[in-house]
């Protein structure tokens, strides 16, 4: 019977999932990942072995899915399903095993026990089919299905292993934990969470044995230096290897001790053979596919590139190879280590706060009151309106955690102790009846919750990291100490962080009592904020600061407020999905356990009813939270932004990209799709890396730099040990453009104007595109006046300088920080800016009308976008309001055409006609995008003055009404900039343009407008 109860509910989740399935490539790590498989390539560190070649044969297996992301997608959805299906049969397993010992069990029938059991297994499997992150990560191709998996698996066989512990083959099923689980790593390291819970639960259900045991303690804890020490792991297991090996040939202990050797040979050498799908990756790497992160090769050749096995016992030829698994990429401090050091309030952490919370997203699992967002601007957080989209179910809109709770604890931590009240009591109620089961089901769910969430410490924008907390201390202590010697009087070095947070007070305080104020709030209200206000602004640590600020700028300096390191940019949830996974797993328990109360006492009639109602609730409301929002069976927008973004280059372009989103998607649509292949994709970020500077010189298409691969170590990459090089001084490079300059100048006026070969024209072009990009990185050296070049600063300079042959275009996507000035000389073309080479005319906020509407009429794709058939979240949106910036910039470019008509006399009525039509072309672009984005308040305001300058006030009104109407309330600055707009034009007069009657003809030459729009029609 369990498998069945455990069948229908992995059978819902495997129709829900492949419904709800996104049909192609989605954002975030999933374009990598599909590329990667589809290439054989290697991903971000660490690497996920196992699951690039398993989803490869995917691709190679599932040949009638005709969409490449489609099949991986579906190692997801059936991944997933398989883990509702144990999670249901532990829910049913686990519960059966506490009935056998219950006295409360013995005064049911069968009948009874069945309806418990599948109470919990439907429960169980329905809360975590229709949970809020694990639905996430089960319609995309993410590791996160393959490796909840075998996470689950494993502590399902751990129950297993408790229930057949005294048969002789119990020791198989060990055994089979240990090589899944270091398999598992292969996929994501989650896999190895649920490997303590398994060794507690071998120690409290045979405490006997716990010293015969001793050698299977100590090869555990070396084998989980996977966890700790990753990079020394294969040495490690193969010293146990061979250690034990030893031991169980001599056999010098008792029979228990020699059994237990001999068992841990085993785990020995099965942790090696999981953990060999690892060896694809310098295999792989040696072959140089393109996409090949980190570079993670062993280097097993000599000089002339013959093979040299002995190079394998040579420590510094494993570098690149364990700085890869150790993921040195994302810096070089231990994760551990930073743990202890806690980058967060506690509250953010534990309670309820944007994009990292665990108390917030354990809400919101089932829920539809989701965590919301803040806006966090110059070190202070708010919770603004804008950031807390409240969800709408049946009419009823549910509010965002933030929008109810803000930074309140006590509301946070009664929803707390509300969810984790009720996991304690079931776990208590497991744990009366089998101490056993009860420490194990205890210590799964502690490992998965306080365990990552102390182990992964996200931070919250509020705190410094320790070394640089440290580093501000101690400057900042030397600073005062000179300053207190010039009689400044400081009494101390307040903490930082306590700084930060005075800050956030302070600031906040004072919002407030400004709306206080523009509500006309009673004055004790007011005068209460004030008086709060006046405390904080009077705290020790804030005078102190207030005298280092004054003693600073006594000497004519500025103060250096301590810098946070930034809040987390992107939902975190997923972190936190074994937790959920076995909350889920818990509550289904605990409803099974409901039932069993029902049955046995007053009340024994309502069992059934109760059990009813329980899988109908545990299925209907998550399910109604989150269908909306976790349906992507008609999301296409990652791949057409690709496609989109791709297609906005010129032929054999360089294309700047910045961070995962607009990076990723194209590395599928390239190496899956082939589509533009031509354009050479830089992501900036991974452009401060050696590694990825070394590839342009050797991965088609091949890039030009005036750097080879030795001295792009020595002179392009900067890091801690080479940051006294000049080469990586801003100043360095100015006095070398400021020498180039006037030399480059006096060549290009010697040559202009001249006629010449077409050699020397090159050359001349060569000229003006260098004077360009020295005058334009001068600008920025000026403006920014940043003293060091980060190694992205000098690859996009050499990238402009030494590829004469190929365009540089800059995604829309990249700040304009990161341009180093060249958007001087850029235009902006659809989704890119372009660098017009050799016009020394500057270009600042130039924008190609014409040639951005041809690419929207005629290449663009839109797929999804307004028609009800995907959803958007406020991630994507942000992301795709570039482009609501197209509609905008275009509706500009021919708002000034019009008003250039209108100055112009006579007002003709061929000019006229070319101001309607004009206005009416440009309006179908803003209500294309009002179409896209109908709650994007910009779009509607773009049209109405539009409208207003064409003489179209009744339209301007219209489509003014319109987007009041149609933005929602939340969106309050939106709103009141269109209500303003209303007011000012209904104040206008009421007139048409008026047209004039052209002048006489004479003998002179009549100017004529051209009466062509020139802007494209939009289809």
């Amino acid at each position: 019977m369990k498998h069945i109860f455990a069948g229908i509910a992995s059978l819902v989740a495997l129709i829900v999932y492949a419904m709800t399935m996104a049909p192609t490539v989605s954002f975030w790590d999933c374009g990598e990942f599909v590329a990667c498989a589809n290439t054989l390539g290697i991903p971000h560190p660490p690497g996920t072995p196992f699951f690039v070649f398993f989803a490869r044969a995917v691709i190679v297996l599932l040949p009638f899915v005709e969409e490449i992301a489609k099949r991986v997608n579906y190692i997801s959805v059936v991944s997933s399903a398989a883990t509702v299906y144990v999670t249901a049969l532990f829910a049913w397993e686990l519960l059966a095993t506490v009935l056998k010992t219950d006295a409360l069990a013995e005064r049911i029938s069968s009948k009874v026990r069945t309806i418990v059991l599948a109470t919990a297994a439907l429960v169980a499997g329905f809360l975590l089919t229709f949970s809020d992150t694990f639905w996430f990560n089960a319609v995309e191709a993410e590791v996160y299905g393959v490796a909840m998996f075998i996470l689950m698996l494993i502590s399902y066989m751990g129950l297993l292993w408790f229930n057949k512990k005294d048969e002789p083959s119990s020791d198989k099923i060990l055994i089979f934990i240990c090589y899944i689980a270091f398999l598992g790593v292969g996929a994501h390291l989650y896999t190895m969470l649920t490997v303590p819970a398994v060794f507690v639960l071998l120690l409290v259900a045979e405490p006997k044995k716990i010293v015969e045991r001793i050698p299977i303690w100590i090869t555990g804890t070396l084998l989980c230096s996977v966890i700790y020490m990753v990079s020394a792991f294969i040495e490690i297991s193969l010293a146990c290897l061979v250690v034990l090996a030893i031991l169980t040939a001599i056999k010098p202990f008792t029979p228990n001790v020699n059994k237990a050797i001999r068992l841990s040979l085993a785990f020995a050498f099965f942790a090696l053979v999981g953990y060999s799908t690892h060896l694809y990756i310098p295999i792989r790497s040696e072959l140089n596919p393109i996409i090949d992160e980190n570079d993670p090769e062993i280097n097993i050749r000599d000089d002339q590139g013959n093979l040299q096995l002995g190079n394998l016992f040579k420590s510094e030829n494993w570098e690149s190879f364990n700085n890869f698994v150790e993921r040195k990429q994302y810096g070089s401090e231990s994760m551990l280590s930073r743990a202890f050091y806690r980058r967060s309030q506690l509250a953010h952490q534990v309670l309820s706060f944007p994009s990292m919370s665990y108390g917030g997203y354990q809400m919101a699992q089932y829920l539809p009151y989701k965590v919301g967002g803040v806006n966090y601007a110059n070190g202070v957080y708010t919770f603004d309106a804008s950031e807390n989209e409240p969800l709408e179910r049946f009419g009823i809109k549910f509010p965002t955690q933030m929008s109810f709770m803000g930074d309140q604890v006590l509301p946070q931590l009664l929803i707390f102790i509300l969810f984790n009240g009720l996991i304690v009591m079931v776990c208590a109620f497991v744990w009366k009846r089998n101490k056993n089961l009860g420490i194990y089901m205890s210590v799964l769910y502690a490992l998965c919750s306080l365990g990552l969430l102390f182990y992964i410490n996200f931070a919250d924008g509020t705190r410094m990291e320790q070394r640089e907390h440290d580093y501000w201390v101690s400057i900042m202590t030397r600073n005062v100490q000179d300053l207190n010697s010039r009689g400044a009087a400081i009494p101390m070095v307040p903490d930082p962080n306590d700084l930060i947070d005075l800050r956030q007070d302070i600031e906040r305080t004072k919002i407030r009592i400004e709306v206080l104020r523009q509500r006309n709030t009673p004055a004790p209200k007011i005068a209460e904020l004030e008086k709060k206000l006046s405390s904080l602004q009077n705290s020790t640590a804030w005078q102190a600061w207030q005298k280092i600020e004054n003693g600073f700028a006594q000497v004519g300096a500025r103060a250096p407020f301590p810098d946070a390191v930034h809040m987390e940019v992107r939902e975190r949830d997923y972190f936190y999905t074994p937790a959920f996974i076995f909350m889920s797993l818990i509550l289904g328990i605990g409803a099974g356990i409901l039932v069993l109360t029902c049955a046995t006492g007053a009340y024994a009639a309502f069992a059934s009813p109760v059990a009813a109602v329980l899988v109908l609730v545990s299925f209907l409301v998550p399910c109604i939270s989150n269908y909306k929002e976790h349906d992507r069976s008609g999301l296409w927008v990652p791949w057409d932004y690709a496609y989109n973004l791709l297609n906005s280059c010129r032929p054999n372009a360089i294309l700047f990209t910045n961070g995962d989103n607009d990076t990723f998607p194209l590395w599928f649509a390239q190496e899956v799709a082939g589509i533009r292949k031509d354009v050479r994709v830089v992501n900036l970020s991974l452009g401060n890396t050696d590694w990825y500077i070394k590839q342009m010189l050797d991965n088609e298409p091949i890039l030009k730099l005036s750097y080879d691969k030795k001295t792009i170590d020595s002179d392009m990459v900067l890091d801690n040990s080479s940051a006294s090089n000049p080469n990586h001084q801003v100043s360095t490079w100015v006095k070398n453009a400021e020498r180039l300059m006037p030399q480059l100048k006096a060549r290009i006026d010697q040559m202009e104007g001249q006629e010449l070969s077409a050699a020397d024209s090159a050359k001349l072009l060569q000229f003006k595109v260098h004077y360009q990009v020295w005058d334009a990185f001068v600008d920025w050296a000026n403006r920014t006046r940043s003293s060091m070049m980060l190694t992205q600063h000098k690859l996009v300079i050499d990238l402009a300088l030494q590829n004469m042959d190929k365009p540089i275009e800059i995604s829309t996507t990249v700040g304009t920080s990161n341009f180093m000035g060249l958007e001087k000389y850029m235009v902006q073309e659809g989704l890119v800016y372009n660098f017009v080479k050799g016009d020394l005319e500057p270009k600042r906020n130039a924008f190609d009308a014409a040639y951005t509407a041809s690419l929207i009429d005629s290449v663009y794709k839109f797929r999804g976008l307004g028609d009800g058939t995907a959803f958007i979240n406020s991630e994507t949106e942000r992301l795709l309001s570039s482009y609501v910036s197209l509609y905008l910039q275009i509706s500009f470019d021919v708002r000034d055409q019009i008003s250039a008509l209108r100055q112009e006399h006579p007002f003709t009525k061929e000019k006229k006609a070319t101001v309607d039509s004009l206005a009416l072309q440009a309006t179908k672009y803003l209500e294309l995008g009002i179409r896209q984005f109908p709650k994007e308040w910009r779009c509607y305001w773009a049209a109405a003055f539009v409208f207003e300058a064409a003489g179209m006030k009744q339209e301007a009104l219209n489509v003014l009404s319109k987007g009041i109407a149609a933005i929602p309330d939340y969106e309050e600055g939106g709103k009141a900039r269109l209500a303003m707009s209303l007011q000012q034009i209904s104040a206008m007069p009421d007139e048409p343009l008026q047209v004039e009657e052209p002048l006489p003809e004479t003998d002179s030459t009549v100017e004529t407008s051209d009466s062509t729009p020139t802007v494209a029609m939009a289809q």
